[in-house]
């Protein structure tokens, strides 16, 4: 038996049994050996000054980007002064961080309208209304606020109404009307149709086949398919008759065409099936068309007939055979999808892995998703070295899933790797990254009273970082480590450094301080 089959074997054990960075081969997170300085609270305090004044300096390596998301991640009320400060900075790209990170640590977890009404750009407004309404940050109640607004860009009015609508909470027609004559942009006007679409308004229909069909725009198929996407996401299910026109076009760029059928597969056209079957039976010579055609069944599963994937299973490629097999199994709600998807994993194919992600992540069920998980993590030790960089971004992913949809899994099955001193090294650290990206302070359980025996110091700083993300006291060798780290020792990427610095200075009451060097509010 493999190793990965014997992992395999044990979770089917024990997930049973409920209790109470880019990452690759070259181990990016720690590049150099420790350092030796002496432990001061005024040398983290400096390190952190550097890092936090670094993160509200634009340049164009984007590391005021990392260091931000990295501060953002950490969730805490106390670096609500450093938000305030890039909410009014100029620079837009300072100010959606601004705004976007008191939201997420403000007590009721929403963003404030009054920034958001005070920016005269509509391309700033919108990235910040679009993320804020991807991370829950802004309700139902607060998006009909703001169409109320005057002088509210058109554009950016229809980017709330796609959450309203989906909703079922929106059916002013005659804003999207306006928006059709009134948009600057080929994407504005293509947008009110989709939308006039889903609330069963004629002219939507109209508009895309008359305007955007016919337009002699160079941005054409990208807006096309901008829209084929915006209707898979928010399940916009009305706009699968012209998805249908577009995949049947023989004239449709062949990427668009596939976006298109995949996009009438899902919401069940009739017509759209037909064409997939006769689409894989004239690419019998082209077995790069026949397995994008397999993938895209593959990725509609749950919603599909399960005889589609009888052609596939009869093919005669080994990875088409079982993804069949695989999408059969899912099709029917069978018992065995879980271990048919990690029969797909054996592939090493970047799309499967990539599915199985998405799938274990969002519809398998509970047992299913985590064996697909678990197989996800131990990939890597599997692959051929020019796959392994991918692998481990995948095992850092798949990690981070597995805790955040079950934390008592992710104990059973993560901790016994964790503790295995056979278990590669960059798997190790891969599955802790992946519980630090979790953002939840209960991933150090998985890991808890094992720091000491991980397989790499690179691990057991990885680690320390968990430990001080919780509310768990820290003796004087945790804390000395944790400020060797702050300070560069074993060259901690800067975004986990930066972390490492905030929450030792949290630790002993010093976060005010550097805040306030860093935003020359203090001199040194």
């Amino acid at each position: 038996m493999s190793r990965q089959a014997g992992w395999i074997a044990i979770a089917a054990l024990v997930i049973v049994l409920p209790i109470h960075g880019r990452a690759d081969s070259r181990s990016v997170w720690w590049t150099g050996p420790c350092l030796a300085a002496a432990d001061t609270a005024d040398d983290v305090v400096d390190a952190a000054v550097l890092l936090l004044t670094q993160s509200t300096q634009v340049d164009r390596r984007g590391t005021h980007n990392l260091l931000l998301k990295a501060i953002r991640h950490l969730n805490d009320p106390a670096t609500k002064p450093l938000f305030e400060y890039l909410a009014n900075a100029e620079h837009p790209g300072l100010k959606i961080h601004g705004i976007l990170g008191l939201a997420e640590v403000s007590p009721d977890s929403r963003v404030d309208l009054a920034l958001i009404a005070q920016i005269e750009d509509p391309l700033v407004q919108s990235t910040i209304i679009t993320a804020a309404m991807d991370a829950e940050l802004l309700d139902h109640d607060q998006a009909k606020q703001m169409l109320q607004w005057d002088g509210l860009a058109q554009e950016v009015k229809v980017l709330v109404a796609i959450r309203l609508i989906e909703a079922g909470e929106f059916s002013d027609t005659a804003m999207l009307h306006s928006a059709l004559t009134g948009a600057k942009k080929l994407g504005g006007t293509a947008l009110a149709a989709l939308l006039l679409v889903q609330l069963d308004d004629p002219a939507g229909l109209a508009h895309l086949r008359n305007v955007i069909d016919a337009s002699e725009d160079s941005q054409r198929d990208t807006v096309r398919g901008m829209l084929l996407q915006t209707a898979l996401k928010h399940e916009f299910s009305r706009i699968s008759p012209w998805a249908l026109e577009i995949a049947r076009n023989p004239d449709s760029d062949p990427a668009l065409a596939l976006l298109a059928m995949r996009t009438a597969l899902r919401f069940g056209e009739p017509g759209a099936a037909d064409l997939w079957q006769t689409r894989f039976g004239a690419a019998a010579d082209s077995p790069a068309s026949r397995a994008r055609l397999a993938l895209t069944a593959l990725h509609l599963a749950p919603w599909l007939e399960p005889g589609l994937f009888e052609v596939i299973s009869q093919d005669d490629d080994p990875m088409l055979k079982v993804i069949g097999k695989a999408g059969t199994q899912i099709a029917t709600g069978s018992d065995g999808a879980g271990d048919a998807a990690c029969a797909l994993l054996e592939f090493g194919h970047p799309m499967i892995n990539a599915w199985a992600l998405s799938y274990a992540s969002d519809h398998a069920a509970e047992f299913d998703a985590q064996i697909i998980l678990l197989g996800l993590v131990l990939a890597y030790e599997h692959s051929p070295q020019r796959g392994k960089a991918r692998r481990l971004d995948e095992a850092v992913q798949a990690a981070e899933a597995l805790y955040k949809r079950s934390p008592d899994a992710a104990i059973k099955l993560l901790r016994p790797m964790l503790a295995d001193p056979a278990t590669d090294r960059l798997v190790v650290q891969a599955i802790l990254l992946g519980l630090i990206r979790s953002r939840e302070a209960g991933a150090f359980d998985v890991v808890d009273k094992l720091v000491s025996q991980l397989n790499s110091l690179d691990a057991q700083g990885l680690a320390l970082l968990l430990l001080a993300r919780t509310d768990r006291p820290m003796d004087e060798k945790q804390m000395q480590d944790l400020s060797m780290y702050a300070r560069g020792g074993g060259r901690l990427e800067d975004s986990l450094r930066i972390q490492a610095s905030w929450l030792y200075l949290k630790r002993i009451g010093r976060t005010q301080q550097a805040l306030d060097r860093a935003l020359g509010k203090t001199t040194p």
